[in-house]
């Protein structure tokens, strides 16, 4: 299955590092899906190109993957009132967290495609691009795995976030058991499902330990 690069304008950084590693390269100025499995990336976006694979197996189940943007920082803080207004009309409820659409994986199926569209729409007018993003996400409502934030860090910082994220938090409620590879389960907290499968590669080992 093929695998490629949409770079929402020129990066010279990035096109060599992608040529390098022998991945084409789409410059586009609006998102689209010309590969089987499509990395959109805004230029300036450091790649965390140790864990392309990961991203392009999340695309064998999901139709989507993308990191969240900030932690505590939700949707009704960004953008204008009336864009905020716009939004609230989709989603009901602003207290939800962004996406980094700067790092999105896409798979080239029904779902991956009309997400791509749904947000050139939303896109279309202007305005906040986090807020475009959570409005498309919200219309069509693709499988998609949500990416701790750590993925849009450059490689020498992510391990010393993960280690900060890691830290044990005191929570009430019974643990869930998370399948990490085929026969294989973590135990976590309710809600740290996607968190949890993040951390894990392919083959179920934990990344950074």
């Amino acid at each position: 299955m093929k695998k490629g690069i949409v770079l929402l304008g020129p990066d010279k950084h990035i096109e060599a590092k992608a040529a390098n590693l022998k991945l084409p390269v789409t410059v586009s100025d609006k998102p689209q899906l010309p590969y089987a499995k499509t990395l959109i990336v805004a230029p300036g976006t450091g790649i965390p190109w140790d864990l392309l694979s990961a991203g392009w197996h999340f695309l064998e189940r999901w139709a989507a993957a993308v990191p969240l943007w900030r932690y505590g920082q939700t949707a009704e803080s960004v953008g204008t009132a009336a864009e905020r207004k716009r939004t609230k009309a989709v989603i009901r409820d602003l207290r939800v967290l962004l996406h980094s659409h700067e790092l999105l994986f896409v798979r080239a199926n029904e779902e991956g495609q009309a997400l791509v569209d749904a947000w050139n729409e939303e896109m279309a007018g202007g305005g906040e691009k986090r807020l475009a993003f959570l409005r498309a996400y919200y219309r069509v409502k693709p499988r998609c795995c949500v990416l701790p934030i750590s993925w849009l860090a450059e490689v020498q910082q992510r391990s010393a976030q993960d280690a900060r994220t890691a830290k044990p938090v005191k929570r009430a409620g019974p643990l869930v058991s998370v399948e990490i590879a085929p026969g294989r389960f973590v135990r976590c907290h309710p809600g740290d499902e996607e968190t949890v499968r993040a951390q894990y590669g392919p083959q179920g080992r934990r990344r950074g330990g």
